[in-house]
């Protein structure tokens, strides 16, 4: 099955940068996150799924307030992941940064200790970086980029709201293979950002995520 993708381009300052992947990122989410899967205890191939709050955030650079699901713990993974792009992108260019939902395949060989990820869904974002002489012309791009973000925003509702594959649950053994469960409010699909740097792949989230393949491959056993 191939990944469906999206992309999305702005032109901007590097004080922006953080903003407009917060928005899309968190907007997102929205719509790839369920509440907590519980199990229930007379019968353990059904389960009970918890709410989702929800929270407005203004932004301080742009004209735009967006919305995030109220967990401390998934905004502190995605922000961390954000702060990282934003530094790196501060010495390049133009990069890019992506959210990829996946879904994970346990292999039953003996001495193959690796899941495998196979990726469902794909959003980019695009940057590219400007530098602006005076406050006119921040006020400009302001204006600008509020517009171009509520426009974006609406795409990704659409996007959503149009019947599109996303993986299935059948049963509670496979929980895991499709939803993070290390959050203990929600229950995001399985997950991962990662970006590029003058075509260098960053390294937190590979190392976060071969964390997690060892981790996995230990409770398979």
């Amino acid at each position: 099955m191939n990944a469906r993708s999206q992309l999305f381009e702005f032109s901007c300052e590097s004080r922006h940068v953080p903003e407009i992947v917060s928005t899309i990122f968190h907007t997102i989410l929205i719509h790839r996150t369920a509440g907590k899967h519980t199990p229930k205890v007379d019968s353990p191939n059904a389960y009970t799924i918890g709410s989702v709050g929800f929270s407005d955030l203004d932004c301080d650079f742009l004209d735009y307030t967006y919305v995030q699901i109220n967990s401390n713990e998934l905004t502190q993974r995605v922000n961390q992941e954000i702060i990282a792009f934003s530094e790196g992108l501060k010495a390049a260019e133009c990069n890019k940064i992506s959210l990829e939902f996946y879904t994970r395949k346990k292999r039953n060989w003996p001495l193959n200790f690796q899941s495998e990820n196979i990726p469902w869904e794909i959003w980019t974002i695009k940057i590219e970086l400007m530098q602006l002489s005076n406050e006119n012309e921040r006020q400009v791009l302001r204006e600008k980029l509020s517009d171009l973000l509520g426009e974006k925003v609406r795409q990704i509702i659409d996007i959503m709201d149009k019947p599109d594959y996303t993986p299935k649950l059948q049963n509670q053994s496979q929980l895991d293979t499709i939803y993070e469960s290390e959050f203990k409010d929600i229950q995001p699909y399985l997950f991962r950002i990662y970006y590029s740097l003058d075509g260098t792949v960053n390294q937190v989230s590979v190392g976060t995520t071969m964390k997690r393949i060892i981790k996995d491959a230990l409770s398979f056993g």
